[in-house]
């Protein structure tokens, strides 16, 4: 019996990436913003091993991040390198995205992460993340039931909780500091209500976070879209005037 190859194991990783709620939602959301700049030269900072490139056209995309380049798709334009100090020169793309990042990084370096992406970016800034007290009481809610149930923790639930949620005023807050003239506009994605479903899933059986996460992302157009109070997610927009 032939044994998969890694091309055929990366290609089930990356179907799944596509298909599963939790990465197609957050994507898809960005790439409805990122209509407003078609054929934008694009950073995808902090990509993982897919990013956005999953999702988009992979010709004009560069993604960055931290991980090994061996374990990135290798049909994305990747580049090694941290969101806090990225290897590009200023100006480099039209527009700098994040997705999911900031609330991985410690109050302390967020600033200096979003004043990153303002520097790369000649168009417009969009940073997309898990927002303040309504998405840290949803996920503080999933800690407690699988410490209850004698489950552990996922590795990105430990990591999101080890500090505060990125507050969305915070983040304007910090575009505004850059000294760039921005025209910023909020888009709320995941609707608390799917998450909250998706979490109490994950509790009952060993596989029902898999298994709802997937029904979910196939069903997600007919899923209800989120509305400024009821979202996990916020998407902060920056569209910079001509300097």
């Amino acid at each position: 019996m032939s044994m998969p190859s890694p091309g055929s194991s990366m290609s089930l990783r990356s179907s799944l990436y596509k298909m599963a709620w939790d990465t197609r939602c957050r994507n898809i959301d960005v790439r409805r913003v990122l209509a407003r700049f078609p054929n934008a030269k694009i950073l995808d900072a902090g990509c993982g091993e897919y990013g956005l490139a999953a999702f988009m056209s992979r010709a004009n995309i560069t993604g960055v991040d931290i991980l090994p380049a061996e374990e990135v798709d290798p049909r994305l334009n990747y580049t090694h390198g941290s969101i806090l100090g990225l290897p590009f020169d200023d100006g480099s793309f039209d527009v700098a995205v994040s997705v999911d990042v900031l609330e991985h990084l410690t109050e302390e370096v967020r600033q200096t992460a979003v004043k990153e992406l303002v520097r790369v970016a000649q168009a417009a800034v969009v940073i997309a993340f898990p927002s303040g007290v309504a998405a840290r009481a949803v996920d503080e809610e999933f800690e407690r039931r699988l410490t209850t149930a004698g489950q552990p923790l996922p590795a990105w639930l430990a990591e999101h909780l080890a500090n505060p949620y990125p507050e969305t005023a915070d983040i304007v807050a910090a575009i505004d500091g850059s000294g760039r003239n921005a025209d910023i506009s909020i888009v709320h994605s995941e609707s608390l209500s799917v998450a909250k479903l998706l979490r109490a899933w994950a509790v009952r059986t060993r596989y029902g976070y898999i298994t709802a996460n997937m029904l979910a992302g196939i069903f997600l157009p007919l899923m209800p879209r989120a509305g400024a109070e009821n979202s996990y997610r916020s998407i902060v927009v920056a569209e910079f005037a001509n300097d």
